[in-house]
This record gives structure tokens, sequence and C-alpha cells, in this order.
């Protein structure tokens, strides 16, 4: 297993803090590697992704670019390595080339399996694992003129028989989240707007309170803040337009035929002493990753540490 988590709203020392105390707490999920990466106001992206733990990757200073900047989304990942080499290139978050010097990032938890079909069928690259080969469908299909909501559909229609995943996808155009998964994967979303603290996903509700927890009282009372499990197949986006409404934009077509209910609504309760616990999942999400499309030379950034895409790169 690996575990996602990300942000949406108005940053400030709060939603930084917070953001590295979900690199630590998350690492329940996966202690391979940590990864993060921001888009500020300008459009810029910085992202840092190194192969250590969450708690090394904080104390050795990967998250400091958080506090020199302002931001509007971040996508956060701990990785569990099950395929590939443990280092910083195969760590998440993805970037995802859709056009002369413009990029998305991904950061997925799960297992898609048949890479080999979907590389054959939608003409990307075969990589050992499987979530860089979904990631470079939909990139391909965004970069073939298919709107972003359209060609999470059709990836997601075409994994579905076999696949069990919970994606964030950051649409860097649009300056806006997608969040979705299948119901072997756990997601939560979270309203922390009554903290201004924005709006935030993370794989379990547990690993938030967590990361809360760490801060030992810094960001106010976890009782204002509100959370829901996504509903299974349905599509969310969350935009950094100084709204930050999480909003379902589609259910996505899909060959399994699973009932589940409706995303409930509830609150924290109130936070407690100690420190981070131990979670559980059900299986291991693999990452290992060099390109995503068919020209290893211009599609990908591959191991670039603290870096700010800008035209086209040199791998």
């Amino acid at each position: 297993m690996c575990g996602i988590f990300g942000f949406t709203g108005h940053s400030s020392w709060k939603t930084s803090v917070l953001l590295q105390a979900l690199c630590i707490a998350d690492e329940v999920r996966g202690q391979h590697s940590t990864g993060l990466v921001v888009q500020t106001s300008t459009s810029d992206f910085f992202m840092s992704k190194k192969a250590l733990r969450g708690k090394a990757f904080v104390a050795r200073g990967h998250c400091a670019f958080l506090f020199n900047r302002k931001y509007g989304n971040a996508l956060g990942h701990n990785r569990f390595a099950t395929a590939g080499a443990v280092n910083d290139r195969n760590a998440h978050p993805f970037a995802v080339k859709v056009g002369a010097g413009k990029w998305n990032f991904g950061v997925h938890n799960g297992i898609v399996g048949d890479k080999e079909v979907i590389a054959r069928d939608y003409g990307v690259r075969n990589h050992d694992v499987d979530s860089a080969v979904a990631l470079g469908a939909i990139g391909k299909l965004q970069l073939q003129g298919y709107e972003v909501i359209d060609a999470i559909e059709e990836v997601t229609n075409f994994i579905s028989p076999r696949a069990d995943f919970a994606f964030a996808y950051l649409n860097g155009f649009e300056k806006a989240v997608y969040l979705w998964r299948s119901p072997d994967r756990p997601l939560t979303v979270i309203d922390a707007r009554r903290l201004n603290l924005g709006r935030w996903f993370c794989s379990t509700p547990e690993i938030f309170k967590d990361a809360w927890n760490i801060l030992r009282g810094a960001l106010g009372d976890l009782r204002k803040v509100s959370k829901f499990e996504a509903v299974p197949y349905r599509l969310y986006r969350v935009a950094d337009d100084g709204e930050f409404e999480v909003e379902p934009v589609r259910e996505l077509k899909h060959t399994s035929r699973l009932a589940w209910g409706e995303g409930v609504e509830s609150i924290f309760d109130q936070e407690i002493p100690g420190g981070a616990r131990r979670h559980r999942g059900s299986r291991h999400s693999s990452s290992n990753q060099r390109g995503l499309f068919g020209n290893e030379n211009s599609d990908v950034f591959q191991g670039r540490i603290d870096y700010r895409p800008k035209g086209e790169i040199e791998l």
C-alpha cells in the first residue's frame, strides 16, 4: 500500500506545517519514499521527492520550499515499493507533460494490472509500474485533445475490471485537483475552511488526525473539521478559486457492478494525545517509473528535486 494526501486553499505557515506532519503520519502506509509538489499562484510548480521515509524527508529539509512561496494546490505521497528500485526517480508525484511547457502531476495508491495492454492500446511506454502506465494514458489522451474529465473516465473505464486504486491528479492549466477511487482503496475528503485551512484529502481520516495531533493544538480545534469518504467511481474536483468547494463532476463509467452508499459528512472527534499509530491497508502499490510517454527525452521530469518546470526539460 501507499498513502496519498493533498491540499487546496490559501497557503500559510499552518498549511505548510500540516503538510510536513502528513509526510510523517502517512509513512505508516509506506516508508520507501516521500514526495510533495505544489502549484503556486503564478502556476509554477515546485516538487521535492526523495527515497526517504517521511520523518527523514522532513528532518533533512526537503519540505523547506513550502515556507518561502505561496501555493494553492499540493499533492503528497508516501511510497511502499513492491516493484522497481527505491530511488528518487521512482518516488511520487509524477509529472506528465500534456503540451509545450504544460505539466500535470499525479499520485496513486493501488494496483492497476495488465499494464502491457494499457501501454499498447493507448500508445504509451510500458513501464515497470502499472500506475505510471495509467497516468501516462490519461496524459496522452489530454495531449490528443481530450478534456481532462473525459481522459480520466476513458482510462478508468478501461482499467476498472482488474484495478483497485485511489488517484489524485493535478490539472495544471485549470489549477484544479481531481480525486477518484475504486471500492478497494480508501480516500477521505476533508473540509478545514472553518479554521481558514482550506480543503484536504488523505487516504484515511486516522492519518489526518495523527498529523493534526503531531502539531499539539497549533492549528485549532479539530472538531471544527468535517470529512467524508469519497464515493467509489465518483469523480471529484476542487480548484484553487477562492471557494475551494469539492464538487462531484461525474459518475465514472466502469465495468464493475458494485453498490455503495452516499458519502456521509461527519466531524472529527476531539484530538487525542500521542503520536502516529499504525494503520493497515489491503494491498501494496508498486512505483517504478522512467517516462510516461514514448519519447523518453521530453515527456516527464525524472529525478529532479525541488524543480521548477518551465518549457522543455533535459532529462
